[in-house]
């Protein structure tokens, strides 16, 4: 998720609203068969800050991480990754295999399930949210996920069948995905996203009873859940413009946790209070620049790589994040199998002017460079003027760029990616854990989501290959001939990797349970003492 957005990515908004305390609760992704109604948080509410923003509720029309903090809670896939283990594992199916080779995919349904409209799910619903999504094809780009599906087809009631376009060992993690979540078939449109102002209902142990805008999220516990009920029956997200103002409600009590986003300076603040808790989790959140390689400047590749030779990946890590983030040289986070540092072998651990300078040189553009940077200010986190004004600053002073800086907030931000802009800041989160989520969507001519016109036939016939080999080794090779050539070509340039934060009142427990590298907070997995 630029989730990633997501990209099951970040996101933020509006203001702090006190919300009377409504019902909310949910525990999603279990194999538990107990009634949801049993059990539970004896009637608590569990208050989250967050500076993330929601754009749709409706899964199909989501791809960014405020809105998937929300779906999650609510919206159930027929697999699902984590907590702890990452390996796919059967929520709303009960069991799912490859038939005839990686082409065919046959999942069993979990009977007896409900929809928080009260409808019974079926395969019908199943087949009707995979079309959903790869018919409305919403400008989020999350129907790009899905770009391999031949079609979905329901056997009877309780089975499904998926026909892949061409083999992709990895089709169980893409079930994983936000574009794979479950909606009940008479509830939402074929071809249009539902407005965030109708009821929205999933499968999962919260229930959404109240969404305000920039205000709040209010769950309720979903008393005919098929699964283990939540620790906590009530949750209620607030949405905050700046993460200074949520610090401050989580000093005096009136939030007992937030997930999203502080700066690094309050990371540290917050560390030295005796009531609260920090708690980090692997990371998986990277940021990177993405470069337009079909408008001026940046089609040039002479002029893309002297950006790459200086990146100042260390300045921004120490003086902005103060080393709460960590370099990165390549898309695959490092920690992924297949992970290789692709940028460092390719222009370096550090800034050079005159390898940028040659590059240049060589390819006969003149200097300085006119480059323009665009970035969001507040849908990453506080901290995006200072980066970019660490990456202004690198390009300006080797005498071979001349930075103007902008930025728009993120509901036109994201509206103009690939038509606007030719240099401009993203985030993901992942919509699976795989390395594939972190190549498919930057570098595949087919679900580039991106927008910034990069196509390969070479990158392509890479990402085909990995995509149908299913030994661990023969693929960590190709993904890391993958990296290499993205380096070369640098249609984007990573820069760093981070942890999954979250700080909260010394009385809430659970937290720890969910921080993994899925980068999902599973609220029900949550309670207070």
């Amino acid at each position: 998720m630029i989730r990633k957005l997501w990209p099951r990515f970040g996101v933020l908004v509006a203001v702090a609203v006190f919300a009377a305390a409504v019902a909310a609760g949910c525990g999603g992704g279990g194999s538990s068969s107990s009634k949801g109604s049993s059990g539970g948080g004896g009637g608590e509410t569990l208050v989250d800050g967050t500076t993330d923003s929601v754009v749709n509720v409706d899964p199909a029309g989501n791809y960014d991480f405020g809105s998937a903090t929300v779906d999650y809670q609510i919206f159930q896939h027929l697999l699902e990754a984590g907590p702890g283990d990452l390996k796919p594992h059967p929520v709303l199916a009960t069991k799912c295999d490859f038939q005839s080779g990686l082409t065919t995919y046959v999942c069993e349904l979990r009977k007896n399930v409900k929809f928080h409209n009260g409808a019974t799910m079926t395969s019908a619903d199943v087949v009707w949210s995979f079309n959903r999504v790869t018919a409305i094809k919403d400008p989020s780009g999350i129907y790009t996920l899905l770009s391999n599906l031949e079609d979905v087809r329901a056997q009877g009631p309780a089975k499904v069948v998926f026909h892949l376009k061409a083999p992709q060992a990895t089709w169980p993690q893409i079930l994983t995905a936000g574009a794979a979540q479950i909606v009940p078939k008479d509830a939402y449109p074929a071809k249009k996203i539902l407005p965030n102002a109708e009821p929205q209902y999933g499968t999962g142990p919260y229930q959404l009873t109240k969404f305000e805008p920039g205000q709040q999220a209010v769950f309720k516990k979903f008393d005919d859940y098929w699964g283990e009920a939540p620790k906590t029956d009530n949750v209620i997200i607030r949405y905050y413009t700046k993460s200074s103002a949520m610090k401050l409600a989580l000093e005096n009590g009136s939030l007992d946790m937030a997930f999203r986003a502080f700066t690094p300076t309050e990371l540290l603040s917050l560390k030295k209070e005796s009531g609260l808790t920090v708690h980090e989790g692997a990371g998986s959140e990277i940021r990177y620049l993405v470069l337009n390689v079909g408008r001026p400047p940046t089609d040039q590749l002479a002029v893309r790589k002297a950006i790459a030779y200086l990146m100042p990946r260390k300045e921004i890590v120490d003086r902005v994040y103060s080393g709460t983030v960590k370099p990165l040289y390549s898309m695959v986070p490092a920690g992924l199998p297949g992970h290789a540092d692709a940028f460092k072998t390719e222009y370096g651990d550090s800034p050079s002017t005159s390898k940028a300078r040659s590059a240049l040189a060589a390819a006969g553009v003149s200097t300085p460079v006119k480059l323009t940077l665009w970035y969001t200010p507040t849908h990453y986190g506080d901290s995006s003027a200072d980066e970019f004004a660490e990456i202004q600053r690198a390009l300006e002073g080797s005498g071979l760029f001349k930075v103007a800086l902008k930025s728009a907030e993120w509901a036109t931000y994201s509206n103009a990616l690939g038509k606007v802009y030719g240099a401009f800041q993203l985030g993901w989160f992942p919509n699976y854990v795989d390395a594939e989520d972190y190549l498919l969507p930057f570098y595949s001519s087919k679900s580039n989501f991106t927008s910034n016109n990069y196509k390969s036939a070479t990158m392509d016939s890479l990402l085909t290959r990995e995509q149908a080999t299913e030994s661990g080794s023969a693929r960590n090779g190709v993904i890391e001939q993958a990296q290499t050539l993205a380096a070369k070509d640098t249609p984007v340039i990573p820069y760093w990797q981070g942890s999954m934060i979250a700080v909260a009142q010394k009385n809430v427990h659970g937290i720890d349970q969910t921080l993994d590298p899925t980068f999902i907070m599973r609220f029900w997995l949550i309670s207070k003492s």
